[in-house]
């Protein structure tokens, strides 16, 4: 009986406590909901004025920067968001079809409503110049104030004397009609409205409505890295190495790339290569291929891991990606310089993945340096990369690849000379055999860069002095002044000349 009465009051504190906790689960659940209600919107348009010594651009890759941020579209910030107002409605939801955002009837109220940090303010100097610290320090005062903003009541006009704002388009996302053409061209774009397009270091073949000419025709400036489409070439991959190219006292010198790489130790032990003759610690090292490959895009639209599995058949080829087989780890002294210790490919941005990879390509004699898609001007950092390090890249990209080599002869292995990838692979082999010929692609370290590879690098140092957002808002106040806008990309052009 005693046990009975036990057994009865532990059932129904066990009953007790379930029920304490659903009471519990209850009232967090309405405290959540309760916090999860929009705000009533307490918010004012922002009031500007027609003041022609400030211009405002309303940016999209802002607007979905701001979206994407970490939990920005999660529950539990809805707190503070704001319901459209019905003069934004029409644009919102375009906005929200463009980018995928599901019920879009309210929105962070950021997003709506301009606040004192919604906007990047840039001082600007007349013809669409940058006001640099040189020219403060000089005490030059800008011209006009552009301030690039993200909230969407910048088309709403708080006075009949005001105009829409001037647009940089979102190039990475579709350039559809219903939300350019029908909607901003077509409603939202006053005579002084410009719009601009900035388009770099991503492949044209994977958004191809940012090279559309029939989009193209409705934006007044474009940058681009294609010079065959664009009319500005922004700063290129090559701008985070270009010291270490031009700069003598920089740049890998001949006798140090050809008295520091490292012998081969390949399983074959077949190959007679001209590292393996100056040394007797062939066993001892961690290289077993003339060539390093790491690509971790393996279904790229050039067909690179396919074109490089067959080299592998006629050549050693030592592979530290993610594409492919054998497969190798990295070495240890390299992870512990990139400091990746627990760490893969998807979490370099953790970790100094550029150290390691410069550290791994020195030490090799060629480098696999083939872009994930053939297109004009497309020059990554995978060229790049090989030249810094030392390594003779063995490259397969933009069909106009000379307009962009440092060297007057030749410094790259260019893999359109070879019919097949068997032909490509003997032929490396071949050079990794003979030390003169080798020597011959690292000659340019001794000599100064080509004529044209300056001239390009003159033309990228001049257009350091100009942004995209000086232009436009530069070329919306000659609007203003009766002027033609079409005088600041034409003195642009004048003053930098074409690359």
């Amino acid at each position: 009986m005693r046990k009975f009465c036990f057994q009865k009051r532990f059932v129904w504190k066990i009953i007790s406590i379930i029920s304490l906790i659903i009471l519990l689960i209850h009232i967090c659940l309405i405290i959540f909901f309760l916090d999860e209600k929009p705000q009533s919107n307490s918010y004012e348009f922002l009031h500007r004025t027609n003041d022609h010594s400030i211009k405002y651009i309303f940016s999209l890759p802002q607007w979905n920067i701001f979206v994407r941020r970490d939990d920005m579209l999660s529950k539990i910030n809805r707190a503070s968001w704001c319901e459209i107002p019905k003069e934004l409605n029409l644009l919102a939801q375009s906005l929200c079809r463009l980018y995928k955002i599901r019920r879009c009837s309210h929105l962070p109220c950021q997003l709506i409503y301009s606040a004192a940090g919604s906007f990047e303010d840039m001082k600007c100097l007349s013809g669409g110049r940058i006001l640099q610290n040189q020219h403060s320090s000089a005490g030059i005062k800008h011209d006009f104030l552009c301030k690039s903003g993200y909230a969407l009541d910048l088309f709403v006009k708080t006075s009949n004397d005001l105009s829409n704002p001037s647009i940089i388009a979102d190039s990475y996302a579709p350039i559809v009609n219903d939300l350019y053409i029908d909607l901003l061209n077509n409603q939202y774009r006053s005579p002084n409205s410009m719009w601009g397009l900035i388009f770099n270091f991503e492949s044209i073949s994977n958004y191809p409505t940012a090279a559309d000419p029939e989009k193209l025709k409705f934006f007044n400036v474009t940058f681009g890295y294609d010079r065959s489409i664009y009319e500005f070439i922004p700063g290129p991959w090559l701008f985070d190495y270009v010291d270490q190219i031009i700069d003598t006292t920089k740049r890998l010198s001949l006798k140090h790339v050809m008295t520091n790489k490292k012998p081969i130790n390949s399983p074959s032990n077949t190959d007679d290569y001209w590292i393996n003759q100056q040394t007797n610690s062939i066993q001892s090292s961690y290289v077993k291929a003339p060539i390093l490959w790491m690509n971790s895009n393996c279904q790229a639209k050039s067909g690179r891991t396919q074109y490089v599995q067959q080299m592998i058949k006629y050549i050693d080829v030592d592979n530290f990606g993610t594409c492919g087989k054998n497969i190798r780890p990295l070495p240890s002294h390299i992870v512990k310089l990139q400091h990746s210790e627990n760490q893969n490919l998807q979490d370099r941005g953790t970790y100094d993945w550029k150290a390691g990879k410069l550290a791994l390509t020195s030490d090799y004699l060629f480098t696999i340096a083939i872009e994930n898609s053939l297109n004009h001007d497309y020059v990554t950092e995978k060229l790049w990369h090989a030249f810094v390090a030392g390594s003779v890249p063995v490259y397969l990209g933009a069909p106009n690849i000379e307009d962009w080599l440092p060297c007057r002869t030749d410094c790259i292995i260019d893999l359109r000379k070879f019919k097949t990838p068997q032909d490509a692979a003997l032929f490396i082999k071949s050079v990794a055999k003979n030390r003169t010929l080798y020597e011959s692609y690292h000659q340019w370290r001794n000599e100064p860069v080509a004529d044209k590879f300056q001239k390009m690098l003159n033309y990228f140092s001049s257009m350091r002095n100009y942004s995209l957002e000086c232009i436009l808002c530069d070329m919306s106040r000659q609007v203003d002044q009766g002027k033609s806008a079409e005088q600041t990309k034409k003195k642009i052009i004048e003053t930098v000349g074409r690359f």
